[in-house]
């Protein structure tokens, strides 16, 4: 755990940016301490239909699914880590959100 799944539109894997924005989150998940980094799940789904507003702008969001347990304060701290680094890399080319969720009770492995 976690898994982190970025969502992201199709025109920027074009720009060969996509298994970078894989290793940066990863490496945010890696740098929190709070898992154990052979734990963590990082996985990008493109999108090719998708609108964001009325200038159909790029987007990038990351889903961070945790089990339960953590604090507030944990969460919040990876969520702003994880949007870091995903700036470092697409700020002003993208629409960047990342949501920390905790799964439920019925994930089974």
């Amino acid at each position: 755990m976690p898994h982190c799944i970025i969502e992201y539109a199709v025109p920027l894997a074009e720009e060969g940016i996509i298994s970078q924005l894989v290793d940066d989150v990863f490496d945010a998940a890696a740098k929190s301490g709070l898992f154990d980094t052979a734990a963590i799940k990082v996985r990008a789904i493109p999108f090719s239909a998708y609108k964001t507003g009325a200038d159909q702008q790029l987007y990038v969001n990351t889903t961070v699914k945790l089990l339960p347990g953590r604090t507030a304060e944990q969460k919040e701290s990876l969520g702003k880590s994880v949007l870091q680094a995903k700036q470092g890399l697409l700020e002003g080319k993208a629409l960047l959100s990342v949501e920390v969720v905790d799964i439920s009770s019925s994930y089974f492995k």
